[in-house]
């Protein structure tokens, strides 16, 4: 279902609500909890895919924490809505489980407890703080809402403090799960900008919903919400360029395979062994979309030769050859424009380490990966029994033609029985 068909049934659903308040003041409460119940599940729908292939439900999680936020309704006569705590944590409970039902059942999608975790813990904290948690003459910023009327500005900052905290929360507990092995540190170092501001949006959207309650009702759900599924519409479009520029370059690796200047499968075995020992290094996961694509393109300077090379296995021919071949493909690359760091790492590939060593030359991390991986499916052109040889030979030249910090890792991760990361 369309994000345009599923922003008129969250507006439908309000609309209904907002009609009903007014209509049956006396069921106000019921009726505001369960509207934000269908809009977290709805919203629930409108997921995001971040840095990683992280899988995040960013206005899911700004109505989540409007909800901790929201106090006083129109039309209400039971004061405000929700009234406690775990008022507002069953109902995003309900409304999570609502939007997994319906990501099961329309998108396929079985979303793991896990990825819902921060989200709802951090809802939790932000009620907390908001709700129950006496900072101001023994009561709560809520219950200070109705004498700051004149100073709305300081409801305001309440929400906004319990919404960061609420946001460093979920930004933790999200780094901590999608962290995939790697040290928290370096993963946090990876995300966090991107996440940052993209909680940041989350937290605003919230105080916008919960201050427009007051006034607005379950109409404020709707309204405040709609630029922030806007800037998720901007950014799943981003994420669709990003993903056809991948394509465009994974087309672009076949052209030696279909010329026959390579062996069939190369450039995909190459990139797939690089991403997995650049993985063991703890490359950041922008360092590992660079070196993959590094290593699809690493032999597209090949389509300059006169002849093809005899099974398309560079580690055969000269160094002055080695040398041509990269600065073609590099120069063929900077072409797009778009692509210089993958050029750098294509150029690099063909320096020998004793470079490094001697004489302090600086070689990327990814082209001493490209090196020793291109090597390795030179000799065995994907046979695993041609395995022990291809070490064998590689094991000559360790410390003057390859990194030997490459090349043991090399021999780990192709190891039987080993552990093949995409």
């Amino acid at each position: 279902m369309p994000i345009v068909l599923w922003a008129a049934v969250l507006v439908v659903v309000c609309v209904g609500v907002a009609v009903l308040q007014a209509r049956y003041p006396e069921h106000s409460k019921f009726l505001v909890l369960s509207c934000f119940a269908i809009a977290i599940g709805c919203t629930s729908l409108l997921r995001l895919t971040l840095l990683g292939g992280r899988v995040g439900t960013p206005v899911a999680a700004a109505i989540g924490l409007s909800l901790a936020l929201s106090g006083p309704q129109p039309f209400s006569t039971g004061g405000r809505a929700p009234d406690s705590t775990w008022e507002v944590l069953a109902t995003a409970v309900i409304g999570r489980a609502l939007g997994a039902l319906l990501s099961w059942w329309l998108l396929s999608d079985r979303p793991t407890p896990l990825s819902r975790l921060g989200p709802l813990i951090a809802v939790v904290v932000a009620a907390l703080l908001y709700r129950d948690v006496p900072f101001f003459s023994g009561v709560s910023a809520l219950d200070m809402y109705g004498a700051w009327g004149s100073h709305r500005w300081r409801s305001a900052a309440a929400m906004a403090v319990a919404g960061l905290v609420a946001g460093v929360v979920m930004l933790v507990i999200s780094v901590y799960v999608h962290r995939g092995g790697r040290s928290f540190r370096a993963e946090f170092a990876e995300v966090a900008r991107i996440q940052a501001a993209l909680n940041a949006a989350v937290v605003s959207t919230s105080i916008a919903i919960a201050l427009g309650m007051s006034a607005l009702g379950v109409l404020a759900i709707p309204l405040m919400s709609a630029p922030l599924v806007l800037l998720r519409f901007a950014l799943q479009q981003q994420a669709a360029v990003i993903a056809t520029r991948r394509q465009t370059i994974a087309a672009l690796a076949q052209l030696t395979d279909i010329a026959g200047y390579t062996p069939p499968g190369h450039s995909v075995r190459v990139a797939r062994l690089s991403r997995r020992i650049g993985r063991e290094l703890h490359l950041t996961d922008r360092e590992l979309d660079e070196l993959e694509d590094a290593a699809r393109l690493h032999d597209i300077g090949q389509v300059s030769l006169a002849a093809p090379i005899p099974g398309g296995a560079t580690i055969d021919v000269a160094p002055a050859d080695q040398r041509g071949i990269a600065d073609e493909g590099a120069r063929i690359v900077r072409r797009t424009e778009v692509l210089d760091g993958v050029a750098d790492i294509i150029e690099s590939q063909v320096v020998q380490f004793k470079q490094v060593q001697e004489h302090g030359e600086l070689v990327p991390l990814s082209g001493r990966i490209i090196k020793v991986c291109n090597a390795f499916e030179d000799l065995t052109r994907g046979d695993s029994a041609l395995r022990e040889a291809a070490i064998e030979r590689l094991t000559l030249g360790i410390g003057y033609e390859y990194d030997p910090t490459v090349l043991d890792l090399l021999i780990k991760v192709t190891a039987p029985g080993a552990k093949h990361l995409g």
